[in-house]
């Protein structure tokens, strides 16, 4: 019998996922506190979006021992679980104004079935003001930059008023300084009582601000705080010939194994 902890966001123990009749990910357990800043990284194809999609519910599991999402089963858990997926998996072209993407988030809370209300507007229009987006909210979804589209959906997980948001390569085609301002937005959340979990290649940032990393190709290599995982042999195994390297002063550099 599986005993759920309230004080986890995310708990998964010998997960086995993948596609179809492929395995990507093999036996992998991890588990993330609630209100931690939490990243995922490894090489393309290792699982990291697997990892996400399976504890959203988006690809079917294998086989588990446990997974959770908030000390509940993931069709509970879901309901206050926000997940932005990788860029390219979203159609920009889609004739959807800005805020109809942020009232999404409060469809998911009411329920598909539910009727959007003068709140849900007000609300919305809120969570667009918090992000700097004020002014944008009759915009087309593709017409804005990459970082105001990832404040966009991170102003639509907080109207849905979801406790745990999960992000697929937040940061990526972003330049430096908006990966920094993403990276402050994060920090905020989880001071608010959020918990983030993001696939990220961006090393730099996780120096910076997560409290903990997950090593994954596959199987889980390695899980702690950054300091303990960002070794350069834990990313020389990881990452095979080209593997990156944090410096003295917490700036990463590639090198040949």
């Amino acid at each position: 019998m599986t005993v759920f902890q309230s004080g986890l966001a995310l708990e998964v123990r010998n997960l086995i996922a993948g596609y179809q009749d492929q395995v990507v990910l093999e036996g992998v357990s991890w588990q993330v506190p609630r209100g931690s800043l939490a990243a995922i990284i490894g090489p393309n194809g290792g699982g990291k979006s697997t990892l996400l999609k399976t504890a959203v519910g988006l690809l079917k599991p294998f086989s588990y021992d446990t997974l959770t999402l908030l000390g509940q089963s993931p069709k509970l858990g879901r309901k206050r679980t926000a997940y932005l997926p990788q860029r390219e998996e979203v159609d920009w072209d889609f004739p959807i104004t800005v805020l109809e993407v942020v009232l999404q988030g409060r469809l998911v809370r009411k329920g598909w079935r539910g009727r959007l209300c003068r709140e849900d507007y007000a609300a919305s229009r809120r969570a667009l003001e918090l992000f700097g987006l004020a002014g944008l909210e009759a915009s087309q979804i593709g017409a804005l930059s990459g970082g105001q589209r990832q404040r966009v959906f991170l102003a639509r997980a907080v109207v849905q008023e979801a406790d745990l948001i999960l992000l697929d390569e937040p940061a990526a085609g972003l330049d430096a300084q908006t990966q920094h301002e993403l990276a402050d937005l994060f920090v905020d959340l989880c001071r608010q009582g959020k918990t983030i979990i993001a696939a990220t290649h961006d090393l730099d940032c996780l120096t910076e601000c997560f409290d903990q990393v997950l090593a994954l190709n596959r199987r889980v290599l390695a899980a702690g705080e950054p300091s303990q995982v960002l070794t350069e042999a834990i990313l020389e195994e990881l990452f095979a010939r080209h593997f990156p390297k944090v410096g003295a002063g917490g700036e990463v550099m590639v090198h040949e194994s």
